[in-house]
């Protein structure tokens, strides 16, 4: 499946990481935006428009899904970030190291004189 000799660029592998994470967080957006204001909890399936005004119809699916398979989406997409974001900082362990070093370093010098 993948040939032994290619081996894909740390920046290549951070960049694909960051742009998942990023349509990902896109996902959250739009399922926490779908259960707060679409399908919200204890409407009765009324659903509610952005300003608390009352929906005219009733509400109990959205493209064929309740709001608790919205909420279990949202859940994975949620779960997903996690698991990405861990990558991220595990790709910029060596940064993150030096930094703190740099800064512990700078404040150790700044209170001892």
């Amino acid at each position: 499946m993948f040939d032994k000799g290619v081996i894909i660029k740390r920046s290549s592998l951070n960049f694909i990481i960051d742009l998942v994470a990023f349509l990902n967080l896109l996902g959250m957006v739009f399922t926490g935006f779908i259960m707060k204001y679409i399908l919200p909890p204890g409407t009765g399936g009324r659903g509610r428009l952005l300003h608390d005004s009352p929906g005219g119809e009733h509400i109990k699916q959205l493209w064929s899904m309740t709001r608790h398979e919205w909420g279990s989406i949202h859940f994975y997409l949620a779960l997903l970030f996690v698991i990405l974001m861990t990558a991220h900082i595990l790709l910029h362990w060596s940064w993150l190291k030096n930094y703190f070093k740099s800064l512990f370093g700078f404040l150790r010098k700044t209170t001892n004189g």
